[in-house]
């Protein structure tokens, strides 16, 4: 029978008709399908699901290690890490699954400004110590400024040193001097209290010491000049200058230990801890059910608490660190076992309210 003219055109149309919704499905799939897995990254271990976090600069070094990388893929997961000061993690939340700051209080004010999907998780904490040179340590000792503990720690005498600012103590004021004859003051040098929590901490260490002088307080802050944002800048710096630029800084005990574990110890790097000191709870805050999951992790994983350790990191499992402790001696003096004495974290509100007066004292 002959075709009827246009026939074969319709045929045509009714044959590709359900080729081209297939083909909208399949792409539908695909995107749902892509949507879906676009977490999903390549990593040590066959990759794992990609979880984004904001984390004190303090803890680069643990999240950039192979052996923690390959640890998470085990358990599926890839953590993206961007480095941002404590203080200025809150106006950074979005789009990140955790943020992990350097103190319970820090924590805290995260907690306020987003919308967390769980509770806090506490994973590990280091104490603020100073960063220094032992022929540093030994004027300090001529100062009065420092001084070794009954177990050989040295401390350095955080009242001591307020009152030596308040005079305007010189390194060329020292006695004997010719280690560093600069006639510039005795200071610790800090991030800013505002965006970072080491400072923050330093400061109600200070406060403290000197029975609430903001006055003092503020001068051994305003007296440094211009300060990085984040831990990790100046303790950089102390370790390229060899003490040229600043003789002291102030740290994390863990950057410290982990560069003595991981780099080995220069000539004459030492450590100091303030008298009194503060052990900061590095704490996540998780802002996704994926945030939450890999929090639960890094807190209980034995592997990833060991390699926390590695890094510096006290851990609730005492046993994890003595090991990799005992070995780290900087100038010839132990690393302390406990921290009786130890200030506690104040609290968000406390803490808040004493940095806002301090910021009233230092504009």
């Amino acid at each position: 029978m002959p075709m009827v003219a246009g026939e074969g055109q319709n045929r045509g149309v009714k044959r590709t008709g359900p080729l081209i919704v297939l083909v909208l499905v399949l792409v539908v799939i695909g995107a749902v399908a892509g949507h879906l897995l676009g977490r999903r990254s390549e990593g040590g271990g066959g990759g794992g699901t990609e979880v984004s976090a904001l984390i004190g600069s303090e803890k680069e070094r643990y999240f950039a290690d192979p052996e923690v990388k390959k640890a998470l893929a085990k358990h599926g997961w890839k953590v993206r890490a961007d480095p941002a000061g404590s203080r200025q993690m809150p106006t950074r939340l979005p789009g990140y699954d955790f943020a992990f700051p350097a103190s319970a209080s820090a924590a805290e004010e995260i907690r306020r400004h987003g919308t967390p999907a769980g509770d806090n998780v506490a994973v590990f904490s280091s104490p603020l110590a100073v960063a220094t040179f032992t022929p540093i340590v030994d004027l300090l000792q001529s100062a009065k400024l420092a001084s070794r503990d009954a177990a050989g720690v040295w401390r350095l005498d955080l009242k001591a040193l307020a009152d030596a600012n308040r005079r305007n103590l010189k390194w060329t004021d020292i006695p004997g001097n010719t280690t560093r004859p600069v006639a510039q003051n005795v200071l610790v040098a800090t991030t800013r209290p505002a965006d970072s929590n080491s400072a923050a901490m330093f400061a109600v260490l200070l406060n403290q010491a000197t029975g609430g002088d903001l006055g003092a307080v503020a001068k051994l802050f305003t007296d440094q000049g211009a300060v990085d944002t984040t831990s990790e800048e100046p303790f950089e710096a102390y370790l390229r200058s060899g003490g040229n630029s600043a003789p002291m800084v102030l740290v994390y005990e863990a950057q410290f230990v982990d560069h003595a574990v991981n780099d080995g110890l220069g000539k004459g790097e030492s450590l100091v801890y303030p008298a009194p000191t503060l052990v900061c709870q590095h704490t996540i805050v998780p802002l996704t059910q994926h945030g939450v999951e890999v929090a639960k992790l890094l807190a209980t994983d034995p592997e990833l608490q060991k390699l926390a350790a590695k890094h510096g990191f006290r851990t609730a499992d005492t046993g994890l660190t003595a090991p990799i402790f005992q070995g780290v001696r900087p100038g010839d003096a132990p690393l302390p076992t406990t921290f009786a004495g130890a200030v506690a974290d104040p609290g968000y509100d406390t803490e808040h309210a004493l940095l806002a007066r301090l910021h009233e004292r230092m504009s």
